[in-house]
């Protein structure tokens, strides 16, 4: 009895993972390149030579052309607006301003030789294309140009309209790691930069706030100014080169002048006026 038991608990866990992979199975076959079978999309009108002729006709007629008429992402919905949404509608219009902005980016990456050659230099390498998981049509024509290729990617709707389109440049990897380099070089200049603003905006605080403070007295200061009232004060008596306690004074004034602890490295042995100054002798 035991032993049915745990035959039949092998065999459910057997069938339970057999399921798992199954399913892992189907999960990473939903997503097939370059077909459209088992999708909502019609695998007579979505064919590759019908995708790469749509993309060429998008990269060549409607990009190219535009360019050469001279149209920027900023004068775009000035000169194309009335003639995109009224032939169709306002999220066509959007799209194809989103997806030529793109392009316009890509172009001095994608390269080309001149104005004249540019249908010849930029062109429709090969495309691709696969129904993602979100069951929408994704095709990516890739463009080559002079320096680079790009993807073009174009999402289509079963009824073939556009619902976005988006360039990418492919660079190597020493041009990546180059870009990366310039980017994190300028955040750190400016980081720095606004640093050193903010400092310098600090420094001012005193001159801004504090102008009208008096300046605080240094020690050396304030001792000067005590020795000249000492001496003042002795000016004002007529004979005082015998006076003792008045030359203890006046060293002790010295001393403390000269930052020095005691009066045993000097000696006061007159005082005499001169021009209404004190001097030691």
């Amino acid at each position: 009895m035991k032993g049915a038991l745990k035959m039949k608990h092998k065999t459910l866990v057997l069938g339970v993972m057999l399921s798992c992979l199954l399913g892992l199975t189907a999960c990473g076959a939903e997503v097939k390149s370059n077909t459209v079978e088992g999708s909502r999309y019609s695998s007579d009108i979505f064919t590759q030579e019908s995708l790469k002729g749509f993309a060429e006709s998008l990269e060549d007629n409607n990009f190219e052309g535009w360019y050469l008429q001279g149209i920027t992402p900023d004068n775009f919905e000035s000169n194309l607006y009335f003639d995109i949404a009224l032939n169709s509608t306002d999220e066509r219009y959007e799209v194809l301003a989103s997806g030529y902005d793109s392009w316009y980016k890509a172009l001095d990456d994608l390269g080309y030789n001149s104005v004249e050659t540019l249908a010849n230099d930029i062109f429709v390498k090969e495309v691709n294309y696969e129904v993602n998981k979100d069951d929408e049509l994704v095709v990516n024509a890739v463009l080559q140009g002079t320096k680079h290729t790009a993807d073009m990617e174009i999402y289509l709707t079963n009824r073939g309209e556009v619902t976005d389109i988006g360039v990418t440049v492919n660079k190597t990897t020493a041009e990546k790691l180059e870009n990366a380099g310039l980017n994190t070089l300028l955040g750190m200049g400016m980081a720095f930069t606004i640093l050193i603003l903010i400092s310098l905006i600090i420094s001012l605080f005193p001159m801004l706030f504090g102008g009208n403070k008096k300046k605080k007295e240094s020690d050396k200061e304030i001792t000067q100014k005590a020795m000249d009232n000492t001496i003042n004060q002795i000016a004002e008596q007529e004979d005082l080169s015998s006076d003792a306690e008045l030359v203890a004074v006046i060293a002790a004034a010295i001393a403390a002048y000269e930052g020095s602890a005691g009066t045993d490295g000097f000696r006061v042995r007159s005082i005499r006026k001169v021009n209404n100054n004190w001097k030691k002798h």
